[in-house]
C-alpha cells in the first residue's frame, strides 16, 4: 500500500508538472509575441469594427506631454491587447510623433483587456515636447477576442499624493482574481468641468491573487482641484 501511494504521488506530482510547464510554455509564447510586435514597431493595417475610438485628448506640463484616448468595445465580447496607434500633430498639422518606433513597450502600443461593452481610458505619457505637439489622434487596430473571463481588477483609495514635488497621484489596486497579473497598468486621469487635464500611468510588475499593492502615478498636465479617475485593465488573462 506504501508502495501504491508512493507511485501515485509520484505520478500526480509528475501531472502537475506538465501542467505547470505548459502553463509557463503559454506564457512565454505570449511574451515572445509581444517582443516580436514591440522589436518590428506598431503597424495598425486595419481599423477595429469592435472597438470605437469616443475621444483622444493632448495634456501638456513642464516635463512633456500625454495622449489620453478613450476607448469603448461594443462588441458582445471581451477584447485582449487592443492595439492602439496615435499620431500627434502640430499647430501647422504636421505629424511630431506616432508611437510605432521599435522598441516601444507594450502598454505604449496597446491595452491589455476590453470587456464586452465596457469603457476604457488608455494614456500614453511619453509624447516628447520636442515639435509643439498640439493634437492628437488615435485608431484602435483589430485585437483578438478573449478566450478567457477577463479578471477583475480594482482601484482604491485614489488620491493626490504630497509625496512629491511633481503633481502625482496614489492609491492601490487589488487582484480580484485568481490570476497573477504580469505588468499591471494604472491609468490616471484629472477632469475638470468634464474635460482632462491632466493624465498619467504606473506600472506593477506583478500583482498576485487577492495581493493589494500601492502605486503611484506622475501626471502630466494641471491636476491641481480636479477629481481624479483611474483604469487598471487586466493584463494577464490566463
Amino acid at each position: 500500500m506504501r508502495v501504491a501511494a508512493a507511485v501515485a504521488l509520484l505520478a500526480l506530482l509528475a501531472l502537475s508538472g506538465c501542467e505547470s510547464t505548459q502553463e509557463k510554455s503559454a506564457k512565454l509564447e505570449k511574451t515572445a509575441h509581444h517582443t516580436r510586435l514591440v522589436e518590428r514597431g506598431l503597424s495598425v493595417l486595419e481599423q477595429s469594427a469592435d472597438v470605437r475610438v469616443l475621444g483622444a485628448t493632448l495634456v501638456h506640463g513642464a516635463e512633456g506631454a500625454a495622449a489620453v484616448v478613450t476607448l469603448r468595445n461594443d462588441s458582445a465580447h471581451a477584447l485582449r491587447d487592443v492595439p492602439i496607434a496615435i499620431t500627434v500633430k502640430d499647430a501647422h498639422g504636421s505629424t511630431v510623433f506616432q508611437n510605432n518606433a521599435p522598441g516601444l513597450e507594450a502598454a505604449l502600443t496597446s491595452l491589455g483587456s476590453l470587456p464586452a461593452h465596457d469603457v476604457a481610458t488608455w494614456v500614453d505619457d511619453q509624447v516628447p515636447a520636442s515639435g509643439a505637439p498640439a493634437s492628437v489622434s488615435a485608431i484602435a487596430g483589430v485585437s483578438p477576442p478573449a478566450s478567457e473571463p477577463v479578471p477583475q481588477i480594482e482601484v482604491a483609495g485614489l488620491h493626490p499624493s504630497e509625496e512629491s514635488d511633481s503633481a502625482t497621484a496614489a492609491g492601490a489596486v487589488r487582484d480580484r482574481s485568481t490570476i497573477t497579473q504580469q505588468s499591471l497598468v494604472v491609468y490616471v486621469v484629472a477632469r475638470r468641468a468634464g474635460r482632462i487635464v491632466a493624465a498619467g500611468r504606473a506600472i506593477l510588475p506583478e500583482v498576485s491573487p487577492g495581493a493589494s499593492l500601492p502605486f503611484q502615478a506622475f501626471l502630466v498636465g494641471a491636476p491641481h482641484g480636479a477629481p481624479l479617475q483611474a483604469d487598471a485593465p487586466a493584463t494577464t488573462l490566463g
